[in-house]
């Protein structure tokens, strides 16, 4: 058998191979032998070049990437320091409603005199003829407060409930705070409600304007679920409010508030 010349280097190749053994060039198809025609003679096909032996390829195994860890230093950080500034939060808020707000007024006594005697001004000055107006400080309202209403505790005698204690106002330029103290667990917490008067087409109205619950602030979507606290107040003084909502206009000082009467509709 001949063998293959390689046309590039040259050097003599085995005919069954197809790439040169010393660069590495593709070898030319073998030319047909001189035997090809006789075996083909007797019905035997030509011999066919062997397919060169690739060398099997060693292929380094992947290390499996590592798995991320699913909680690391950092992570566990973060959470201690949201769950502390959450709680922190909470202390803080706790706090808050604990201290007494400023200018809380004294404890004022039952004066059922005073308190009658006030019930028939107001019902003098709804009814006047010509335009009226009455002026009344802070601590006489308290008065009437301190006997007009009078509740029992909510969880009675002995109990570790809330407990009633007084109801009582607190005057500021242009609103008054309408305030409840109760005794809960020994101490007592104050629960504010201010209300800013406006007039309305049937006389004096009032808006809600905040809350709060000693020093913490109320939120304005929690005030409809905090003014349940004040209900029995309101409800145990709608004879008076019914009378002041009769009122023309309302002047509140610090000290005092003054109200006015415009006199019957000359209509």
């Amino acid at each position: 058998m001949s063998a293959k010349g390689c046309p590039h280097c040259g050097v003599a190749n085995d005919f069954t191979r197809v790439f040169c053994a010393d660069c590495g060039t593709r070898l030319p198809d073998a030319a047909p032998s001189a035997e090809a025609p006789a075996l083909a003679a007797q019905g035997r096909p030509a011999p066919q070049a062997a397919p060169p032996i690739s060398k099997p390829v060693r292929r380094t195994p992947r290390k499996p990437a590592p798995k991320p860890a699913e909680s690391g230093f950092f992570g566990v950080l973060l959470r201690e320091l949201i769950l502390t500034a959450f709680l922190g939060a909470i202390l803080a808020g706790l706090i808050q409603m604990a201290r007494e707000p400023d200018r809380i007024p004294p404890r004022a006594s039952a004066n059922a005199t005073a308190a009658k005697e006030a019930m028939v001004t107001l019902r003098e000055l709804c009814a006047s003829a010509k335009p009226a107006s009455w002026t009344i400080n802070q601590n006489a309202v308290n008065e009437f407060l301190a006997t007009t209403i009078q509740m029992e505790a909510s969880g009675g005698a002995g109990s570790r409930g809330a407990q009633f204690q007084r109801a009582f106002i607190r005057f500021d330029a242009g609103r008054l705070d309408l305030g409840v103290e109760q005794q809960v667990l020994g101490r007592s917490l104050y629960f504010l409600l201010s209300v800013m008067p406006e007039p309305s087409g049937q006389g004096l109205g009032a808006k809600v304007v905040g809350g709060a619950i000693g020093r913490l602030p109320m939120p304005p979507l929690l005030l409809p679920v905090f003014m349940r606290i004040f209900q029995p107040t309101i409800t145990g003084l709608a004879q008076p409010l019914g009378l002041l909502r009769q009122a023309k206009s309302v002047t509140i000082k610090p000290e005092d508030v003054t109200l006015q009467w415009a006199g019957p509709d000359p209509r």
